[in-house]
């Protein structure tokens, strides 16, 4: 493939995924046809299935692509760190979020959204697991929890903004949450049952 059939091959999975995303916000996966989405994508059936079988592909590839983009581009960055810490993570995924017309708009109005999210909560909780235990081998054994509770806390705190009206900064947030993250970051570190002391 040359060059130019790639950036043109690139171009048309965009168009198709932007076009879902947009349809998205409007219905169900389950009630998308694909000459529907052809249509709203200005490409033919045959070049749809040049790249996909059906939407439930189109669907996945957009999940995956914006979960491995938002991990590539955090690359190098303790997620650990980003537990107590949530901001900078949490602009890459805006950033990530923003790179596809329609994705905003998608997780604003779709029910779909929610497997979305819900991709990116396990791969955060696996890989904040990975690093953690790679730092603190004989560590609590509620990390698995700890981690867990905090992810979704803060991914559901990042859901709740991105549906408001955003009247509310992200930081000042994130800042009224703070303490709870660091108790967490701290049952993590100190490798303790969070419950001893309760």
């Amino acid at each position: 493939m040359t060059k130019r059939e790639d950036k043109r091959s690139r171009k048309t999975v965009k168009a198709i995924q932007n076009a879902l995303l947009d349809m998205l916000a409007e219905q169900s996966l389950a009630d998308i046809k694909i000459v529907d989405l052809c249509r709203r994508a200005d490409i033919n059936r045959t070049t749809f299935y040049l790249h996909y079988a059906n939407t439930d592909e189109v669907q996945q590839s957009i999940r995956e692509e914006i979960v491995g983009g938002i991990f590539e581009r955090y690359r190098g960055e303790s997620l650990l760190y980003a537990l107590e810490h949530p901001l900078p993570f949490l602009n890459v995924c805006m950033k990530a979020i923003t790179s596809y017309e329609g994705l905003e708009n998608f997780v604003r109005h779709s029910a779909e959204a929610a497997y979305f999210l819900e991709d990116l909560k396990k791969a955060f909780v696996t890989r904040a697991l990975d690093e953690y235990y790679g730092e603190t081998p004989n560590g609590t054994p509620y990390a698995y929890y700890l981690i867990n509770f905090m992810t979704a806390g803060t991914l559901n705190t990042f859901t709740a903004w991105l549906l408001s009206d955003k009247k509310q900064p992200l930081p000042s947030i994130l800042d009224r949450c703070a303490k709870m993250l660091a108790a967490g970051r701290e049952a993590l570190t100190e490798g303790r049952d969070p419950l001893q002391n309760a």
